[in-house]
């Protein structure tokens, strides 16, 4: 019964290290999911291409600028889809706070800017479909 009790100890303390190891890293899922940001892609009557509005936080928001290029992926297709977007408008003031995910950390409440990504028009995509830009390339 004590060899059972001192490998459950020993596993508990290997999963305990291992989620602090990818906490570390940043490859934890909070962490993977705080450095993407998904939008719903729209119609731009003006270009007839389409644009897709994100929210950045404001500890990120001083490495974007206009006119800066974007990878834009569309992960929920049969195959992955990645187009280059322009970001083409950054909001002068934050629109909103995160409250859930600061609350969480313990933090103040994070300001959120709206940024919007002009993406070409392109047959393999449609209005309504999920748009997603990882932070840590636009930023890093």
């Amino acid at each position: 019964m004590k060899s059972k009790w001192r490998l459950y100890m020993v596993i508990t303390l290997i999963i305990i290290l291992a989620g602090g190891l990818l906490i570390a890293k940043g490859t934890d899922a909070v962490s993977q999911a705080e450095s993407k940001k998904q939008g719903i892609l729209n119609s731009d009557a003006d270009t007839d291409g389409y644009y897709v509005d994100l929210y950045i936080p404001e500890s990120q928001i001083k490495q974007i600028r206009a006119d800066q290029k974007v990878n834009v992926r569309f992960p929920y297709l049969d195959k992955l889809l990645v187009k280059e977007g322009v970001v083409i408008s950054i909001a002068p003031s934050p629109q909103f706070a995160n409250l859930r995910m600061t609350r969480e950390k313990g933090q103040a409440d994070l300001s959120m800017f709206l940024i919007r990504i002009s993406i070409p028009a392109s047959k393999d995509l449609l209005p309504g479909m999920t748009a997603e830009v990882r932070l840590d390339e636009i930023t890093g």
